[in-house]
């Protein structure tokens, strides 16, 4: 059976870690408050500048994530965004490649 000094150290450190998780999260919180009013301004922008294609965006958005796009378009939808971003990466991927090695080749001539 553990003994009481034992159990007390384990007692502080889980209120020790408590106190950490609850500054944490408010400070987390702070953050979110924050980021929530940027966008809020920035919306409050966009509607004043575009009104009609703010709402249009607004409603799309509302009708996405209230369940109107079906299970099976949302997962093709994903699948096509999840290859095109693989594309976009092989691609920046190849031509990073290609600047490396023309630069390795034009050093080498140089010392030639």
């Amino acid at each position: 059976m553990p003994s009481a000094v034992r159990d007390g150290s384990r007692i502080e450190r889980i209120q020790f870690k408590g106190q950490r998780v609850r500054q944490e999260m408010s400070g987390f919180t702070a953050e979110l408050e924050g980021a929530l009013g940027d966008f809020e301004s920035l919306v409050r922008d966009q509607l004043a500048k575009h009104p009609y294609a703010t709402l249009g965006a607004a409603s799309g958005l509302g009708y996405v994530l209230g369940g109107g796009v079906p299970v099976a378009l949302g997962r093709m939808l994903f699948a096509m965004g999840g290859r095109l971003a693989f594309v976009m990466m092989a691609q920046r991927l190849r031509e990073g490649f290609a600047e490396a090695t023309s630069s390795s080749n034009q050093a080498e001539q140089e010392k030639e």
